[in-house]
Formats: C-alpha cells, sequence, structure tokens
C-alpha cells in the first residue's frame, strides 16, 4: 500500500511538503508532472491534476526503495503553503487507485519495519519532534542518534562473555568445575549490573527534563502569589488587586529556565472561609501542591503570622520566601529570602535560588538517558534478575543471565506486538 500525507505544518506557509511512500511513489510523480524523476534530484515542475490542470510550480524530490527515511519507494512535493494548493493536492492523490491517507507516525512505523531505525530510536524521533526546550532536544536527539543502544549494546556484550563462562562450568562436574570460571562471571556481571543501576537513575532527570519541573506559589490571600507568577512569567496572566481573595482557580505559565520547562502554579490563597468558590479553589491549591517539584511558600512581612495557618514544609526541594520588605515587619519568621514584588528588592536573588532548586532536581550533563516508561520497565527486571542469581546451581544461573539478555535486547529489538506498536506510533502527528 502507497500512502500519502501533508509532512509539515497544516495552515498558510512559505513552503508546505507531501510526502509519498510506497511502491506507486515513482508512478505518482509521473501522473502528476508527466516527468521521469531521477532519483534524489530535486526538480522544477509544474504540477497537474490527472485531467491536465496546473495546480502548481514546485520542486519534486524521488528516493529509491532502501534510500528514502522509511525504507519505500519516497516522492516528495515542495509547493507552495496555500492552503487551496495543499488541499488540491491531497484530493488528487486520494482520486490515484492504490494510495491512501496515512495515519498517525505512519511513516516512521514504515521506516522502523524497513529495519532503517529501532524502537529506541523511534522513541527519540517522537520525543524530538514534541521538544519545546533545548534540554528536551539534547536529550531526544541523543535517543535518536541510537546513543542509547550503544550501552544496552556494551552490556549484552558483557553478559554474553558471563554466560559463556557459566556454560562453560556446566561441562565440568561439580566438583572440578574450576573457581575461575565462576569468579569470572560473577565479577563481569558485579561490573555490569552497577553500571545498569547507574544508567537506571537517569530515569528521574530525564522524565524531569521531558515533563518539565512544576513550581506551585502557595501563601494566604494579598500576600502578592498573583504579582509574584506574574513576574516570573514575564506575562499579567493574574489580577493583581489590593482586595483578597481574587484568585479562587489555578493560574499557570509554562517557562523555560535554562532548557528546563517549567510551570508556575498560582493558587488561591490558603485561609478558612465559608464561600463556595473560595472552599473548592482552596481543595484545587492543596491538590496541585502535593503534585509540586518545588513548592514557594509566599508570606506578608507586615502581620504576625506570614503564613497564616499553612503548614510551611521545609522540604530542602521548596523555598520559603516573605514578600513586602518594603512594609513593617511583624513576625519571627526565619525565610529562604525576604523580597519585596513592590520596589522589586531582592527579585534577581530569588530568580538565583529558583534556578539553584532546578539544578538540583535536574542533572542536565550530557549523556544517554533512560528515554521511555518502556525502556526502563526492562532495565529495572534485567537488575532485578541479575541482582538475584544462585550460582550454586550453575544451569539456573545460566538461565537467569538468558533472561537478562533477553530483557535488556528488547528494549531494541523488532517486535510484531501491536499493542506497543500502537502506544508509540499514535504519539506521532500524521505526516510523520
Amino acid at each position: 500500500m502507497t500512502i500519502y500525507a501533508l509532512s509539515t505544518v497544516e495552515g498558510q506557509s512559505g513552503v508546505a511538503i507531501i510526502r509519498v511512500s510506497g511502491p506507486l511513489s515513482k508512478k505518482v510523480i509521473n501522473n502528476l508532472t508527466g516527468k521521469e524523476p531521477k532519483p534524489r534530484l530535486a526538480t522544477l515542475v509544474k504540477i497537474k491534476t490527472l485531467k491536465n490542470k496546473i495546480i502548481d510550480e514546485g520542486l519534486v524530490v524521488y528516493f529509491p526503495k532502501k534510500q528514502s527515511f522509511t525504507g519505500e519507494e519516497v516522492a516528495e512535493f515542495h509547493i507552495h503553503g496555500s492552503t487551496a494548493i495543499i488541499e488540491t493536492l491531497l484530493k488528487e492523490l486520494g482520486r490515484i487507485k492504490g494510495l491512501r491517507p496515512a495515519k498517525q507516525g505512519e511513516f516512521t512505523k514504515q521506516a522502523y519495519l524497513n529495519g532503517k531505525m529501532n524502537l529506541l530510536q523511534v522513541e527519540g524521533l517522537s520525543s524530538l519532534i514534541q521538544a519545546e526546550t533545548e534540554a528536551q532536544r539534547e536529550k531526544a536527539l541523543e535517543t535518536y542518534l541510537d546513543e542509547n543502544s550503544k550501552i544496552h549494546f556494551s552490556w549484552l556484550q558483557e553478559l554474553k562473555s558471563a554466560l559463556a563462562y557459566i556454560e562453560s562450568s556446566i561441562d565440568f562436574s561439580e566438583e572440578d568445575i574450576p573457581a575461575s570460571l565462576l569468579n569470572s562471571s560473577k565479577k563481569l556481571i558485579k561490573k555490569t549490573v552497577n553500571k545498569i543501576k547507574k544508567y537506571e537513575q537517569s530515569f528521574e532527570d530525564n522524565k524531569r527534563i521531558k515533563e518539565g519541573i512544576k513550581i506551585v506559589i502557595l501563601g494566604i490571600p494579598n500576600s502578592g502569589k498573583s504579582t509574584l507568577i506574574n513576574y516570573l512569567s514575564g506575562k499579567k496572566i493574574a489580577i493583581v488587586s489590593r482586595e483578597a481573595g481574587t484568585t479562587r482557580d489555578i493560574l499557570n505559565q509554562k517557562v523555560s529556565i535554562k532548557g528546563i520547562p517549567v510551570t508556575f502554579y498560582d493558587t488561591a490563597g490558603l485561609r478558612k472561609s465559608k464561600n463556595d468558590i473560595e472552599v473548592e479553589g482552596n481543595i484545587r491549591a492543596q491538590k496541585i501542591a502535593k503534585e509540586a517539584d518545588i513548592k514557594l511558600y509566599l508570606g506578608s512581612n507586615n502581620i504576625k503570622k506570614p503564613f497564616g495557618n499553612i503548614k510551611v514544609d521545609k522540604n530542602k526541594n521548596n523555598l520559603v520566601v516573605i514578600n513586602k520588605s518594603d512594609l513593617k515587619k511583624k513576625h519571627k519568621e526565619k525565610p529562604n529570602l525576604t523580597i519585596s514584588l513592590k520596589n522589586n528588592k531582592s527579585l534577581d536573588i530569588l530568580w538565583k535560588k529558583i534556578n539553584q532548586k532546578i539544578k538540583n532536581l535536574v542533572n542536565t550533563s550530557s549523556g544517554p538517558t533512560i528515554s521511555s516508561e518502556r525502556e526502563y520497565t526492562h532495565i529495572i527486571k534485567s537488575i532485578g534478575i541479575l541482582e538475584n542469581i544462585n550460582f550454586n546451581d550453575v544451569s539456573l544461573a545460566a538461565e537467569d543471565v538468558r533472561a537478562a539478555i533477553n530483557e535488556i535486547s528488547e528494549i531494541t529489538k523488532k517486535t510484531d506486538n501491536e499493542d506497543i506498536l500502537d502506544i508509540i506510533f499514535n504519539e506521532f502527528c500524521i505526516g510523520k
């Protein structure tokens, strides 16, 4: 089957690319341009309907089988990004027998099934397409360029050597098993497990880079939370008023801080209330606070209890800040920092402290990291198997090592499991 789709963003643009992939790709070019395309050469042509009416003038590129992204024959039509031109060309492709519109991720699925990339690379490509920050791009690119697989293959090589030592010992009777064979195997397995465990620790870092950091601002009404989120986000997303309780729902704004996606949440002022809306706002504030990576408690300098009845969690990941340093101090609290949003006092220090908290939570050092829940599951299973090998029975020990090898191999191995493939490829957009 030959598939087709718009591979660039929908809507008006300078240039749009429509991709066709499958055995009829070369024929499609001939049908719509009357030309015999030369492989991998961009050619300026008039693109016409099947009834010979000109649709547009643009570039056509033909990629032979095994020499394209998908591994199939591929035709690309580079046309002007007019909505009318795009729709007309797509309709014309739909009239050609043997063609159908591509499903989500179907071009990439063809590439995977044709051995052009493994599952890890597919997951890396998905993350690369969705990347919004520099850190997300870097981590996704490492996976797409197959840096992770190189690490897995090195583990497999070590475990296969360890298995060879164990299997060699099986040929001896229990009394005659050379101690050096089992010792060599044990040392190699221990060395490999330590490498895998170190790699496993990268999962949380990559998850935070991928999903972002949640910073929730908590405080009593009129402590300056709305002014603070406006300042931190660089936008006026919250209403600022002297009247207490103007924020009733959760407001949020996503920003990028040194390549890390960070979402700030402004919450309703926490206090006892008989107002149904304010009560619901408090419930939502407490719920989002439980999901926070960093809680930023904001108090008022001019009252005896800056945080009211809020129980401040002085966890090392959290920040305790008191606002309104321009007003007279009436408390005995010892915050991490005192600021004045009104007079812009110490706000640069606040930024530095927020940056440091984020840095403490996320390791952005270079090097491959676990890229998906699927990869993580196989890694955890392999560690569990290798850490519980019983060398008193060499036959069972050999089976355990084989099981660990299988778990690691599954990360990149080609699979026909439709459930797994659907989960992965449904994350892609149509046209990719």
